[in-house]
């Protein structure tokens, strides 16, 4: 598709989406109007005189704003299977979403202290 839009060319742009009746579940490739996009998908499918001659004669493929991932707001807790939003999950634990333990769940970790045993004791210094 080559076109003509605010900020320039538009070549070798192929707009990607799954129209919800796919039989063999590939996606079709079908024109959309410039505001079915993000600013950002534009910017990545328009022409950059500035860039090397490789890099515009790539072929681009960008995603419209329905076909796009939104961003995560909840996640599953690993340990007790809690579908919980984000501020209960600690900052490390957010990046991998699928290994993800609540800050509560931790905490109840950190409180059974598994090398921890009643009968030891620290006070052996006895000679």
């Amino acid at each position: 598709m080559s076109r003509q839009g605010p900020a320039g060319r538009y070549n070798n742009v192929t707009a990607n989406y799954n129209n919800g009746s796919s039989v063999d579940g590939a996606n079709s490739l079908y024109d959309k109007p410039l505001d079915a996009f993000s600013a950002t998908q534009i910017q990545k499918a328009t022409y950059n005189p500035y860039a090397p001659l490789s890099f515009n004669a790539k072929k681009k493929t960008i995603s419209c704003k329905k076909c796009t991932p939104t961003q995560t707001t909840h996640l599953t807790c690993m340990i007790c299977s809690k579908n919980m939003p984000l501020d209960k999950f600690a900052k490390s634990q957010r990046r991998n979403a699928e290994k993800a333990r609540c800050i509560q769940c931790i905490k109840k970790r950190e409180d059974e202290d598994v090398w921890a045993s009643d009968t030891e004791t620290d006070s052996d210094d006895d000679y």
